[in-house]
């Protein structure tokens, strides 16, 4: 996990009273990038580049608190040449585009000719925000320097892990995915099964196509005599849930499609021979996304009466969301096989199904353009969240329309 994406509101409160002093980063606002770029070059410098939003929470806890601490402050200004960069406004879109941010904050070190040298997302207390920025003035400690060497065949565990965190504190799964198959595949399969290869698999490895993978895979029950079962279950659940969103984004965005196309191969082939009901659910999941990027839906709708008809009445979450998608994404008339799977599940007692099967409800109703049922169905939902939240209980996330 990211540890830059760690803050808690508390760590932030105590940021607040003891780092909070008299002076702060001098950030540029209004200038033009392409003038910031040429006098980092001068000045041999590289850019400090704050990539925000208006609304991002984060963003505004390091600029409130971390920019405004003295000894951050004075090492930024002295080192940097200082931009901060609205997302959403002016340069920002562009910029966003040219350096592929995609959550925020998102802080990048940027040479003179506008390379990334160091990146950074999420916020963080000072002294690991210190500690990272630092990297940047370090060629050998940098994400770029650290992908130099290992391009170049060093691939070393100390070089390895050190790249694998940088990209991980950078979010770049994609890479890290890719940097974790070459360095894992590499090692002997028996030495997967150590304690400490373990640890820095279910951090790294979340590539289903690599070879060490599908090992780990084969080895469940050793791995659940090591460590607790419930992580290993854990473990696999990510990596299989991380490549059905991966394949789900390349469809949608349609980028990176066979690349996402190949990794659902390699799951299937490594799920289709498991007869339990944690492999089976994985694979009704993967072949309704599969089924959802083709825009096949009949046999999408068939899959899911076909699940209904076998399966027990627990599996509503994952069916209730692909009804939601379907409703959003199909034509209006498979609208009537979502109500059908409304009805399906609406007796069930659960709070959060219940949620689920009125947010359908609504969609389906906006849909069909019958906007007043649609409204009585999102103050129903906004009520059962009450509910549950006086319960104490989670709540699903709103499907956009």
């Amino acid at each position: 996990m990211n540890k830059f994406l760690m803050t808690t509101v508390v760590g932030t409160m105590l940021l607040m009273t003891a780092n909070a002093q008299n002076r702060e980063i001098n950030f540029k606002h209004d200038t033009a990038f392409n003038e910031v770029l040429a006098e980092a070059k001068q000045q041999h410098k590289l850019i400090f580049f704050d990539a925000y939003t208006s609304w991002c929470g984060p963003c505004k806890m390091m600029a409130n608190t971390v920019f405004k601490t003295d000894s951050v402050a004075d090492f930024f200004n002295q080192n940097f040449v200082n931009l901060k960069v609205d997302m959403e406004k002016g340069e920002g879109p562009k910029l966003k585009d040219r350096f592929g941010v995609s959550a925020y904050p998102t802080l990048l070190f940027i040479d003179g000719d506008g390379n990334v040298i160091h990146k950074l997302v999420g916020s963080s207390p000072s002294p690991e925000f210190m500690a990272e920025s630092r990297k940047a003035l370090n060629p050998e400690k940098t994400v770029f320097g650290l992908a130099k060497k290992f391009d170049g065949g060093d691939h070393s565990a100390q070089t390895a892990m050190a790249y694998l965190s940088a990209l991980e504190i950078a979010y770049e799964h994609v890479k890290m995915g890719e940097v974790a198959k070459i360095y894992f595949d590499a090692l002997p399969k028996e030495s997967l099964l150590e304690k400490a290869n373990w640890e820095l698999e279910k951090r790294f490895l979340l590539d289903v196509s690599s070879s060490s993978f599908a090992y780990l895979y084969s080895k469940e029950d050793e791995l659940s005599a090591m460590d607790q079962k419930g992580n290993v279950e854990r473990y696999f659940n990510q990596v299989f849930a991380t490549t059905i969103s991966s394949l789900k984004r390349a469809h949608l965005s349609n980028k990176n499609l066979k690349t996402a196309q190949d990794k659902a191969k390699a799951m299937e082939t490594l799920l289709a021979s498991n007869a339990t009901p944690f492999a089976q659910k994985q694979l009704f999941t993967l072949h309704l996304t599969q089924l959802f990027g083709n825009k096949q839906w009949d046999k999408y709708c068939q899959l899911i009466d076909n699940n209904l008809n076998q399966a027990e009445k627990s599996n509503a979450q994952p069916i209730l969301w692909a009804a939601m998608e379907m409703v959003r994404e199909a034509p209006v008339n498979y609208c009537a096989n979502a109500n059908k799977w409304a009805d399906a599940y609406s007796t069930n007692e659960d709070l959060f199904t219940q949620i689920l099967v009125s947010d359908l409800r609504k969609m389906i109703s906006k849909k069909q353009g019958n906007l007043k049922e649609a409204e009585n169905f999102t103050l129903n939902s906004q009520n059962l969240r009450k509910q549950a939240g006086e319960k104490g209980q989670m709540t699903p996330p709103m499907m956009k329309d």
